[in-house]
């Protein structure tokens, strides 16, 4: 069992810099050391790696010295992410069983926690197949300390966590909660805790705007607020999480048009003060947390 307290994770979007999810291809502006410097010094303790940018940084560092710049910065909670199309067929999934491979092996190599997986968006899968290609999945993390985890998303086909805990069936692994893609997609607390406690592999806060102006996919990757500084109740969301046992570290995932534009030492900062008053049980008072950005979106 991990030990219960506030530990918080840095996901790659909260600090990757002025990268769009869907206009780039995720990789950072900012050095690997200079991130991991910043999350560390911020009080994070761990970060996060996008499996595009993860591409770039193994042109240039291998898995172990990655492993000794986090070791020699004390972070020690570590995410993959995100695997798509492990659902997929022909060319689509030959690309994503390449992918997963590489974030296994990276994340055994640098002791990451779990491996964040994304079910299909704009298609439908039989729930059977996506189970079976699940289990592959999990079979091919087996022994590597890499938990998969299938991040509940309103706009994909794994959207509730009935589904999500069909899915996983009796595999190795579990469900991964964003508390934006859990509020938007009317996930309530009955449901949350009518998930077995050892099938949440981990869990994520930020926050949103109300009354959205854009629709749920443009608001999720350009309006996602600091925590605390929103519409969702995000102290509340992690005082149940602590209440039905989960005991593992909370990623913080702030994917906005104003949080990339930030310096990185900044957003860290934000990013950390507003996650760890939420994770204390109170709202952030860092009069300093940024607004959305322009055109009065919303999550």
């Amino acid at each position: 069992m991990e030990r219960r307290e506030n530990r918080l994770i840095a996901c790659h979007w909260t600090i990757a810099g002025n990268q769009h999810p869907l206009r780039s291809d995720g990789t950072s502006p900012h050095s690997l050391p200079d991130r991991i410097r910043a999350a560390a010094g911020a009080g994070f303790s761990g970060i996060g790696f996008l499996h595009s940018d993860l591409a770039r940084l193994l042109e240039r560092y291998r898995p172990a010295e990655i492993a000794r710049m986090l070791g020699d910065h004390g972070l020690t909670d570590i995410e993959v992410e995100c695997l798509g199309d492990w659902f997929a067929v022909g060319e689509r999934r030959r690309q994503s069983d390449a992918m997963r491979h590489m974030l296994i092996e990276f994340g055994a190599a640098v002791g990451a926690r779990h491996l964040k997986l994304m079910g299909p968006i704009g298609e439908e899968w039989p729930l059977e197949h996506l189970a079976e290609c699940y289990a592959g999945v999990a079979g091919d993390a087996r022994g590597s300390g890499v938990r998969p985890a299938i991040e509940l998303l309103p706009f994909s086909g794994i959207a509730d966590p009935a589904t999500g805990l069909k899915v996983v069936g009796g595999a190795d692994g579990g469900l991964y909660l964003d508390i934006w893609h859990v509020r938007h997609g009317g996930i309530d607390d009955d449901q949350i805790r009518a998930i077995p406690i050892d099938r949440i592999v981990g869990i994520e806060i930020n926050d949103a705007i109300p009354n959205p102006a854009r629709d749920m996919m443009d608001a999720t990757i350009g309006d996602r607020l600091p925590p605390g500084h929103g519409a969702l109740d995000t102290a509340g969301f992690v005082r149940t999480m602590r209440e039905i046992g989960y005991t593992g570290p909370i990623g913080v995932e702030i994917i906005a048009d104003a949080h990339r534009a930030l310096p990185l030492d900044e957003a860290v900062r934000i990013a950390f003060a507003s996650a760890t008053a939420c994770a204390a049980g109170s709202g952030s008072d860092d009069g300093e947390a940024i607004e959305a950005g322009g055109g009065g979106g919303g999550a």
